[in-house]
């Protein structure tokens, strides 16, 4: 790609940007602000200081009375801007906890029910330098969560000790850790989770996609896909999927940066509000994943985009997954040439239960893992 730029205004400041830029001044300002509102159901600390001594923020959005350290809680732990150039995450991140901090029942309900744990900017130092995708000693930080180190990788070693911390206190349940990244190729928002041999595992990790899915219009489950890819070992999902506890749900959660395509294929650009959006559809989902509302219905058609093609062309990833009409859920895994159809049960009385039923099972030997 190539364009002319005329600078045709000698006093002015010009800046180009790959996408919406969002800083670590817009971030500060978004804390201060929350804090002059002096509610009690908003916290901000500092976990750690960066290699260049910034400030490693983390908000903590929850009801007072869960504060209580004896108290029995449920966390969910979600981090952005792990990559310094993606911007697109810290809208989604912002969008999440605006809607959070809402004086409606809905956003009331969340604070009651859950504890929301967020680090939105992990990579501070890249992101003040401007940054693609690595931090200030040039580590791509999602590559290190199996061994950080405090001099190289501060803020990465204070969240996984943190996380770390969470799994092993008998008062907390840590229901989600999620990731949120942009994606430079594909459109629409989508998630990546992790292959696991527990089955029960396995397939429960689907229902938090297909119930975004209800909700978001530009979120994909044809691009959700389900993988143990060896380039991506190092990544805070992988990682954090081998060594929490089976009941925690581990995702990358993706945005593309330019466009989402609509059920009816009409090609929508991002906007700031955009992203800020899907992040709001992410907190109404937590609402549908634990039922303190009326539960969207689980048909088929009420899903965007799925595949109405059992025999579509697999996208990138060694196990992909999508919905078809009939409401059958198609694994596919390129090495092992698994196929597993699966059935979901409309909601009756439980509605966050799943009756997943293996059909038929196909593998090569032959082929590696």
């Amino acid at each position: 790609m190539s364009f002319a730029f005329q600078f045709d205004r000698e006093d002015d400041v010009y800046e180009f940007a790959y996408c919406f830029p969002y800083t670590n001044t817009r971030l500060s300002s978004w804390i201060a602000k929350q804090e002059e509102r002096d509610i009690d159901y908003f916290y901000a600390d500092i976990l750690c200081d960066t290699v260049q001594q910034r400030n490693l923020d983390i908000v903590t959005i929850t009801s007072p009375d869960n504060i209580h350290p004896t108290k029995q809680k449920r966390v969910i732990f979600i981090t952005a801007r792990v990559h310094p150039g993606e911007s697109p995450s810290s809208y989604v991140c912002e969008g999440l906890m605006e809607f959070l901090l809402e004086d409606t029942p809905e956003a009331k309900a969340l604070r009651d029910h859950i504890v929301f744990k967020f680090i939105p900017m992990l990579n501070p130092d890249g992101v003040a330098l401007g940054n693609y995708r690595c931090s200030l000693m040039g580590f791509d930080l999602n590559r290190h969560w199996t061994d950080p180190s405090r001099w190289a990788h501060p803020t990465l070693e204070a969240t996984k000790a943190l996380l770390l911390e969470y799994n092993d206190n008998p008062s907390v349940d840590l229901d989600f850790y999620i990731d949120i990244h942009a994606h430079s190729t594909l459109m629409n928002g989508f998630m990546y989770g992790n292959v696991y041999d527990d089955n029960d595992r396995f397939e429960r990790q689907a229902v938090f996609p297909k119930l975004l899915c209800n909700n978001a219009e530009d979120f994909s489950l044809a691009f959700t896909s389900f993988n143990k890819d060896a380039v991506k070992a190092g990544t805070g999902r992988r990682f954090l999927g081998s060594c929490l506890s089976p009941r925690s749900n581990c995702y990358t959660l993706e945005v593309s940066f330019y466009s989402y395509t609509t059920q009816s294929s009409q090609v929508i650009p991002y906007s700031v509000d955009g992203y800020i959006n899907l992040g709001r559809n992410v907190a109404k989902t937590f609402l549908n994943y634990y039922q303190l509302t009326p539960v969207t219905s689980l048909l088929p058609h009420s899903c965007h985009h799925q595949s109405t093609n059992p025999n579509s062309e697999l996208i990138s990833g060694t196990r992909c997954s999508w919905f078809t009409d009939n409401g059958t859920i198609l694994q596919r895994q390129h090495y092992k040439q698994i196929r597993v159809e699966t059935h979901l049960m409309q909601y009756i009385s439980q509605p966050m239960k799943l009756n997943f039923q293996t059909a038929q099972h196909r593998y090569n030997p032959t082929l590696n893992s």
